[in-house]
């Protein structure tokens, strides 16, 4: 398996990215359609697998459209719901009512604009799928989500070993609810974007299935749970060596001295700044080993043409130490060490994404590049909205 290398440099891309943000600026953010394409045309032009590379066709001018449609609406929101806030719930139910065609076209437009090696990518995903997948389904999931907790609710309040047995079993019932369904439309929508995907002719098919996705999840949660508990334990533990036992019993009856109470509280100030930070960043570790987890699994089981195959070595570890000292890096510097983050995360991604074909990947991009296709061609759609997989 060979993997896909990125070639750009933080340095390289600060030139880029600093000149977008003063354009921007100054075009009171009216650049940002074209900041936008110079942003994606470099990180594609620098993404290579064997010495060929991606390429981004679309341009500012066709995300302006768009981008003038984002900011009429979003000045008709202010507008309306300063006269009438109700009339602003009105449009904010038509745009939800609007989400799953803007991820269609959006799709459509971003795999459209998308190019390897010469050969343009494409999505035949259908509207009608789509409203299934991103409001039918969340709806019904809130639907669920509401008996139950009306069940929960009535049980309750009546008292007595039954109704306590009854709320236990609704509750236990809920969470398995919740898994199910999350992994329910994790497993539809990954089926719909990749399904759906085209490489020239070529077809993308994934097989995944909902009982891994309740795995992954549950897994998820464990370790959730895991990194809370050491978290507080190490929390606990510095609170006892900074103030000790006898001051933290002091803060009971602080409420009547509030010289006390300040002083205490300046004693647990940076214990309680170290645990906000150390909760970010277990956040972000919980993050990056579910994603990381729904990766491996989801491009070990997919498939182009049934002669090329995808596999993912991302671990859980190592993204969250780029992401972590990526954060840090961002805040110290006031926001300058934006591109390099971004730099760092783009080729951790690609350096563990690896793609191998059956009988050689030139001969089957020679013989993609050789299909008649007319998927090439430019689309006049506005809409380019970031949509994606997850992972």
């Amino acid at each position: 398996m060979k993997a896909l290398i990125f070639e750009g440099s933080g340095f390289e891309y600060f030139k880029i990215w600093i000149v977008n943000v003063l354009l921007t600026i100054l075009t009171l953010g009216l650049y940002h359609p074209w900041a936008k394409v110079r942003n994606n045309r470099y990180f594609y032009a620098n993404s290579t697998l064997e010495g060929r590379n991606f390429e981004y066709h679309a341009t500012g001018k066709q995300l302006f459209i768009g981008y003038l449609i984002a900011m009429a609406l979003f000045i008709s929101y202010v507008i309306i719901n300063q006269i009438s806030p109700s009339g602003s719930l009105i449009l904010i139910a038509v745009l939800f009512l609007a989400v799953p065609w803007l991820i269609l076209r959006s799709m459509i437009f971003n795999m459209r604009m998308t190019s390897f090696s010469n050969v343009h990518f494409d999505f035949t995903g259908k509207l009608g799928r789509a409203y299934i997948n991103f409001f039918a389904y969340p709806l019904a999931l809130y639907i669920g989500l509401v008996l139950i907790g009306t069940a929960i609710s009535i049980a309750i309040p009546l008292g007595g070993v039954a109704a306590v047995f009854l709320g236990v079993l609704l509750a236990a019932g809920m969470i398995a609810f919740l898994l199910f369904s999350f992994a329910f439309i994790k497993k539809k929508n990954t089926e719909y974007f990749i399904d759906h995907s085209r490489y020239g002719q070529g077809e993308f098919k994934t097989d995944v299935h909902i009982k891994k996705f309740m795995l992954i999840t549950l897994k998820t949660l464990g370790f959730a749970l895991l990194v809370t508990l050491i978290a507080a334990i190490i929390v606990g533990l510095g609170v006892y060596v900074t103030v000790g036992v006898d001051s933290i019993m002091a803060l009971k009856g602080a409420e009547q001295n509030p010289e006390l109470m300040a002083e205490k509280m300046r004693a647990l100030m940076p214990i309680i700044s170290l645990s906000y930070l150390g909760m970010i960043a277990a956040s972000i570790f919980i993050m990056a080993y579910s994603m990381t987890q729904h990766r491996t699994y989801v491009y070990a089981n997919t498939r182009l043409d049934d002669k090329v195959t995808f596999a993912s070595t991302l671990k859980a570890v190592p993204l969250a130490w780029v992401l972590i000292t990526n954060f840090i890096a961002i805040i110290c510097t006031l926001g300058f060490a934006f591109p390099w983050a971004r730099v760092r995360t783009a080729r951790l991604m690609l350096e563990n994404t690896l793609v191998n074909a059956q009988n050689g990947f030139d001969d089957y991009l020679t013989q993609k590049q050789n299909e008649t296709s007319s998927l090439g061609e430019q689309i006049g759609d506005a809409f380019d909205v970031d949509v994606g997989v997850g992972f």
